[in-house]
This record gives structure tokens, sequence and C-alpha cells, in this order.
């Protein structure tokens, strides 16, 4: 199942505001763009929240785009999706009135409202999880013979999807405004996980008046990756606080599987941790093109105490790829590396799961920024 999240939020991470109507925050050429990315998938899902408040029909009028849609082999029409917990959806809602023909899927937990599902029986296909989650959204989805949908929130679906690893790419479109309401719904982990400054994305684009961020988010790690990984952020720890330098742990792989590691100032004042590990493996002669670096921070493109980066290192001994848990903070240069890596052929995969224990070891920095 391929899974696409679709978000417009604020300049503060807010996806609405707290008053009765809607808050509209895509601009006319961001809602064209978004309209072309359902049009590319089977379904489209949202919470109950979202139909409830905002009444969306969800539908595709743009003929260009059903006659492409034909053309494919799909149906002109998407799959509609709500998830719900109660059950209690009013039938009248534009979500199922609209669209005669057009499927709808109603997604409910056990212990929804039974007199409210026999009402949505006569308008939807409704289908009752023993537990609602990402999973077994998306693996009810696919007995239903869907194999790609749209996820366009709102904040508490958005939040499972993201938070259960069910999301292989992320669109995140910023608009010019700043709601500043605390209690306003918002996007989560915003100024967190999401945006990463322009770093972690594939890319950043303009699309009228808004900032839209594209993620590629999901990679499920192997047992032996996780391992690497966690090693790697437990090796931070070894390095000693220092008020001029991130503790970095770093675990290389080789492609022959041959395993060395280092962490920041391990031998060197000025040395970091991919450094450290880099120097082991060429001391034992290790063959590097082709390896994984697993590192706790983003690989540096920009560094005051030596000339060559370790975002270069990497690249200049042809690895094939980087694991990392935390995009590195501005606190002194606006690090590059990821899309140094990418521009050079090098696979770069962020495991933002591990990224507050990196929090946690850099306090000494990142704590006073």
């Amino acid at each position: 199942m391929k899974v696409i999240a679709s978000v417009a939020v604020s300049r503060d991470g807010c996806m609405d505001d707290c008053t009765p109507q809607r808050l509209v925050l895509s601009c006319e050429e961001d809602w064209q763009a978004v309209h072309e990315l359902r049009a590319a998938c089977d379904a489209i899902l949202v919470g109950a929240e979202t139909v409830r408040r905002d009444n969306p029909a969800l539908m595709i009028r743009d003929e260009r785009l059903r006659a492409q849609r034909r053309a494919a082999g799909m149906s002109p029409d998407l799959v509609k999706v709500v998830v719900t917990r109660s059950g209690r959806l009013d039938a009248g809602l534009r979500f199922f009135t609209e669209g005669e023909g057009v499927r709808k899927v109603v997604i409910a937990s056990a212990e929804a409202d039974p007199e409210a599902l026999r009402r949505l029986v006569r308008v939807a296909r409704v289908m009752v999880l023993p537990w609602v989650t990402a999973r077994g959204i998306l693996d009810a989805l696919e007995t239903e013979g869907i194999r790609s949908v749209l996820v366009e929130g709102g904040a508490q679906i958005m939040r499972m999807f993201i938070e259960q690893d069910a999301v292989d790419r992320l669109r995140m479109a910023v608009a010019p405004i700043v709601v500043g309401d605390g209690a306003a719904p918002r996007m989560p982990w915003f100024g967190e996980r999401f945006p990463f400054a322009g770093r972690a994305e594939e890319r950043v684009e303009t699309v009228g008046n808004m900032e839209v961020h594209h993620y590629a988010i999901r990679h499920t790690l192997t047992g032996g990756e996780r391992r690497h990984i966690e090693r790697a952020v437990a090796l931070g720890w070894r390095s000693e606080p220092c008020p001029t330098a991130y503790r970095v742990g770093c675990v290389l792989e080789t492609a022959d599987g041959r395993l060395f590691e280092g962490y920041t100032h391990e031998t060197d004042p000025r040395n970091h941790a991919e450094e450290e590990a880099i120097a082991k493996a060429e001391r034992a002669g290790a063959v590097l093109a082709g390896a994984t670096i697993y590192t706790s921070m983003e690989p540096c493109s920009t560094r005051a105490s030596k000339p060559v980066s370790c975002s270069e290192l990497i690249i200049r001994h042809r690895m094939a790829r980087v694991v990392y848990a935390y995009a590195e903070p501005d606190c002194f240069v606006r690090c590059e590396g990821t899309q140094c890596l990418r521009q050079a052929g090098i696979e770069v995969v962020v495991a933002p799961e591990y990224a507050a224990r990196v929090i946690e070891t850099n306090a000494h920095i990142i704590g006073r920024a």
C-alpha cells in the first residue's frame, strides 16, 4: 500500500483555527497541486472531525483529471474513506451525499455506537476494526482492492499515521500566515521533525505564495540496521560535553559486513564521530566504497576545525548510504549535509524515532540555543 499524506499549515504549524468557520490556508495554485495528487491515488482518507467540521465532498470534478484516471485504468472517482471511533456521523453530510455510485468507506472502532453505524450502513461500506490503528486501516483497505491512499487529516489522523510509521511520502504546504492560537489544531511534530529547515526533505518548492516541503519519510529499518543506529546514538554519550561540538556517535558498516565505530573527539579534539570511524576502517585496510554510515546526527557539510566536512569524506569514499537520527540544528552553522549527500547519489535515511535521545545527549548545546 502506497500512503501519501498531504497537509497545509500556517507558519506556526496550525492546521486550522478555533473559529466556527474553516480556515482556508491553501492558495489557488496549491489547491490545484493537491487535486493533482488526489487524482494519482485510489482513495482519500480523512478523520471524522474533518468531515463534521469542514463538510468536504472529496470529489474529483476536473474533467481533465478524470480523463487521466480513466486512461490509466482507474475509476474516475476516488474511494472516500472516513475514520471514526464513535460512528456518530450525519449521513446527510456531503461526504456521503455527493458522488452517486462513488464508493464510500467508514472505518470504525469496535466501541462505536451500533445504532449510528446502522444508519451509516445505508450510505457507505462500514468496516469495524477491533482497534483503530494505521496498519489496521491499511490492511482493511487493501481487502477492498485499494493500493494507494492520500491521507489528508486532521491532526489526530496525521499523528496516528506518522507516529505508526505508515506514511511513505509527506507533502506539507506552509502558508504565509500566523494563527497564534495555542488551542488551535497543530501539525504533529511541527518545529521538531517537520520542517527540517530544508535539510531532510527531498525538495522544497514555491507554489503560489506557499512553501511546500516534500518528504520521503517511511523506511522500515531491519533489525540489524536498528541495532547499528541505536549503537551510534549510545556512542554519542561517550563524548565529553564541549561548548563548541555536538556529542555524536557513529557506526560504519562496509559492504562486506565489517563494523567500525567512533564518537566525537575520541582520539583527537578536532575529530567528528564519522571521521573517527572512517579512520579506523582505513587503518584496517577496509574497502569503504558501498559502505553505510549510521550516525546519531546528520553529517556536517561545513566545519571550522578542518577543511573537509564529514559529508565530503563520505562522498569521496563513494559510500552508498547514510542513516541518521537527528538533523543538525542551526546552533553553529546551517548544515546541508543531506542535500550534499543526495546530490552525490548517496541514499539518506532519517530515523527520527531516535531524535529525542540525541537531543538529550546534546542538551548542553541544543538546550541553550
